[in-house]
C-alpha cells in the first residue's frame, strides 16, 4: 500500500491545470484590452463626427473649395495664355486681377 498516491500522471495533470489557468488569465487580459480599444474607437468616431459637423457648419470648407476651384481656373488660364502666345508684359497683370477675383469669390457667400 502506498503512503502517498503521487504518480507521474498527477504531476502532469497539475502542470496541465497550471498551463490552462495561465492561458485563461492571458485570454482574459487580452479580452480586456480589446474592450478598451473598442471603447477608444467609439470615442474617436464620436469626436470625428463632432469635428466634421463643426467644419461643415463653419463654412470654411466651402470657402476652401471655392478658392481651390479658383486656383485651378487660374492655372488653366495661365496655361492657355502661354499657349496662345500672350505677351509676357501683360501676363502678370491679368493673373493678378484673376487672383484678386478668386479671393473675393472665396469671401463672397459667407454672409
Amino acid at each position: 500500500m502506498k503512503l502517498f498516491n503521487w504518480s507521474k500522471q498527477d504531476q502532469e495533470d497539475k502542470k496541465e491545470l497550471s498551463r490552462i489557468e495561465f492561458l485563461q488569465a492571458e485570454n482574459d487580459r487580452l479580452l480586456d484590452h480589446i474592450e478598451s480599444l473598442k471603447l477608444d474607437i467609439t470615442e474617436l468616431e464620436a469626436e470625428k463626427k463632432h469635428m466634421e459637423d463643426l467644419l461643415s457648419r463653419s463654412g470654411f470648407k466651402n470657402r476652401v473649395i471655392r478658392i481651390g476651384m479658383g486656383l485651378v481656373v487660374l492655372a488653366l488660364s495661365y496655361g492657355l495664355l502661354v499657349f496662345f502666345g500672350e505677351r509676357n508684359a501683360n501676363l502678370p497683370w491679368i493673373l493678378l486681377i484673376e487672383a484678386a477675383f478668386i479671393i473675393f469669390m472665396g469671401r463672397g457667400e459667407d454672409k
